[in-house]
């Protein structure tokens, strides 16, 4: 994919049957609250791919034919590829379009590219001079528009005329570079590498291993909080479906599938997001040309998480009030109110359940048997008015375990969504969910509930819950 020509020979190995190999069925379930809908930017007969956030926009690359950009055919059928932008601030993007005709070529293809402060990093090809027929080989160049309006590409140090370099994505921090290459002593097809800056040249590119890359083709990675999106074929019938990859430990965990509405029984790719992991965009031919399609989540914003309020039935009695008199015959004995009780001046209860109880102390002549009262309370056990969230008490590292809200105490109230929400950024929804955690350590889970009170008035409520997950010895 590194020309776009390249791209499309990938992409259009098409009309075959997809056997779609969905890994994680509780994922499925976990992003059915996923809406996608395709974009405005979108045409009918040209193809949009590789969305990029840039200036409250969006750069892409497109084989679209503009005014505004000198377009030649790269055959007969085929527009070369060039950066596009969106943006409905014609301003912004005047500017913006002003630093792309610096960039895109007439007579080869431009694109993918992904831009940090004031620099594009932009696939394209070089060596062009064999004219429109000419395969060119395609490498990864620097645009910095910082102090020069006409920058010189300079290009990546690893460019190959030889094998292609492309598809490049720079962390947040600028110190990372991830492309997708064919260079010699991958795993077969397109690898994802990993490239370090260093001062002002950048390591020696390293494959990110076979939990990343297959024996097919690995592209478009994209790297945010800890995890890695690309898109592979290698497991479906020359089709692309978007994985991640989480790094754990210092290591690159086995790739997940990521399920329905992003993967498709089509060619699904360019994913990015946010730190949600549910807002975002990617490129798909799901509706048989190459579109870009944004994504985004239907759950409701839960402002606050209350600590929640254990379940606490058990209690400890003594009654201060009276001095206990050990110098006498007597006893004493307490009344729990749930036809239990104990002899004891002090004593430590647990009760069944939530409810208004009837407790007494009784003084008990041991000789006589006469009695007398010496303490009469009411106790209220009111149960709090919140979610509930039970939970094994040992969780150990990939293993299932299951959240339940049967606890949970909404009274007078029809319970409309259940929303988990765990800190490392899944969420799923239903009274209960299951799923694994790979790394020990303590985590949170928040459990949000919208519901329909009495007056037909909505409500949310959500609490929050810490746990630990440990490590099997």
């Amino acid at each position: 994919m590194f020309t776009q020509q390249d791209f499309s020979n990938i992409l259009l190995r098409i009309n075959l049957v997809v056997i779609m190999f969905l890994i994680m069925m509780q994922l499925s379930f976990a992003q059915s609250y996923l809406e996608v809908k395709s974009m405005s930017l979108n045409t009918r007969n040209y193809s949009e791919i590789a969305p990029c956030l840039y200036k409250e926009g969006i750069l892409y690359t497109s084989n679209e034919k503009t005014n505004v950009f000198k377009t030649a055919k790269s055959d007969e059928n085929e527009y070369f590829y060039g950066l596009r932008y969106f943006n409905q601030d014609k301003s912004i993007k005047a500017s913006v379009d002003s630093m792309l005709l610096k960039i895109n070529q007439p007579i080869f293809n431009v694109g993918p590219a992904v831009v940090y402060g004031d620099t594009f990093i932009v696939s394209q090809n070089f060596n062009i001079f064999g004219g429109k027929k000419y395969k060119a080989p395609v490498g990864v160049f620097f645009y910095d528009f910082s102090k020069n309006k006409n920058p010189v590409a300079k290009a990546f140090p690893h460019n190959n005329a030889l094998y292609r370099v492309g598809h490049p994505y720079i962390t947040s921090d600028s110190k990372c570079l991830y492309f997708s290459s064919n260079m010699p002593g991958g795993y077969g097809g397109f690898d994802i590498y990993m490239s370090e800056r260093k001062d002002t040249s950048w390591s020696t590119p390293v494959n990110l291993g076979p939990n990343i890359n297959s024996n097919k083709d690995e592209i478009s990675p994209y790297f945010i909080a800890n995890r890695l999106y690309f898109s592979s074929n290698r497991d479906s019938v020359k089709k692309f479906d978007v994985y991640y990859s989480e790094w754990i430990e210092n290591k690159w965990q086995k790739s997940m599938v990521l399920p329905e509405p992003i993967n498709s029984d089509e060619n699904d790719f360019s994913f990015i997001c946010d730190e949600t992991f549910e807002n975002g965009y990617f490129s798909s031919d799901r509706k048989k040309s190459d579109d870009i399609y944004h994504f985004y989540s239907t759950l409701p914003i839960f402002e606050q998480c209350d600590t929640m309020i254990e379940k606490n039935l058990c209690y400890h009695f003594l009654d201060e009030t009276s001095q206990y008199l050990d110098t006498l015959p007597v006893i004493y004995i307490w009344h729990f109110g749930d036809s239990t009780s104990m002899q004891a001046w002090e004593s430590d209860h647990c009760y069944a359940d939530f409810g208004n109880y009837k407790v007494q102390l009784i003084m008990v002549d041991t000789i006589t048997h006469e009695t007398a009262k010496v303490a009469d309370y009411d106790m209220i056990l009111e149960k709090p008015i919140q979610p509930y969230i039970t939970y094994p008490d040992t969780i150990f590292i990939n293993k299932d375990v299951t959240f339940d809200s049967k606890e949970s105490y909404l009274p007078d109230c029809s319970i409309k969504q259940y929303i988990w929400m765990f800190d490392d950024g899944i969420k799923m929804t239903g009274p209960t969910c299951t799923r694994q955690f790979k790394k020990s350590g303590n985590y949170n889970v928040r459990l949000g509930i919208v519901a329909i009170d009495k007056n037909k008035t909505e409500i949310k409520k959500c609490v929050i819950q810490p746990f630990e997950v440990k490590s099997i010895h």
